[in-house]
């Protein structure tokens, strides 16, 4: 790869790194957005499938590490209770976001088949980690009480992002083919 070549990756990687950290920050002050207690509709997906589509699985993974590092720095992912319970909210969601293009196939429903995989891993994270660390009041982790509550909780916003990012991805990747701006 040339310099020119690698000096637009790691542009393209910094602007959709950029925008997911608007979105986020755009999506946390639109009340209905959010769950009441944590979660909400993350618009901020959107930047990391179109970048995984963009530029690849690989640079998809990257872009979602450099977000979740610039969110992590600026304060925004708050809830900690140790490694594991952090992975499962923030880190491994992100990854397989970034994931999506590998998930695609070569059919016309490419991005439908890599948007709706993505989610369902991410969720599934989502789920454990309510399962295991954010299980309901006067309940035990790991009990039928918390799956029944964190699947019940972690699918309206997930459904609702997914639906979204269905809708809004295969639109902005159309327009930068048309743009000339994707292979």
């Amino acid at each position: 790869m040339n310099s020119r070549n690698q000096t637009r990756l790691i542009a393209y990687m910094a602007l959709y790194a950029a925008l997911y950290v608007v979105l986020k920050f755009v999506g946390n002050y639109i009340p209905f957005l959010q769950m009441p207690q944590g979660g909400s509709i993350e618009i901020e997906l959107i930047a990391i499938f179109v970048a995984s589509w963009h530029l690849g699985w690989k640079y998809g993974i990257g872009v979602a590490m450099l977000s979740w590092l610039i969110t992590f720095v600026l304060g925004s992912n708050r809830w900690y209770l140790n490694p594991m319970q952090y992975s499962l909210d923030y880190f491994l969601p992100l990854i397989a976001v970034g994931l999506a293009r590998l998930f695609g196939t070569n059919s016309d429903k490419k991005y439908y088949i890599g948007v709706v995989v993505s989610m369902v891993f991410k969720f599934m994270s989502n789920v454990l980690s309510g399962v295991y660390y954010w299980p309901p009041e006067e309940e035990v982790a790991g009990s039928a009480a918390a799956w029944v509550y964190s699947l019940s909780y972690n699918t309206w916003y997930n459904l609702v992002t997914c639906i979204v990012c269905m809708i809004v991805v295969p639109l902005l990747i159309k327009r930068l083919q048309n743009a000339n701006v994707l292979k």
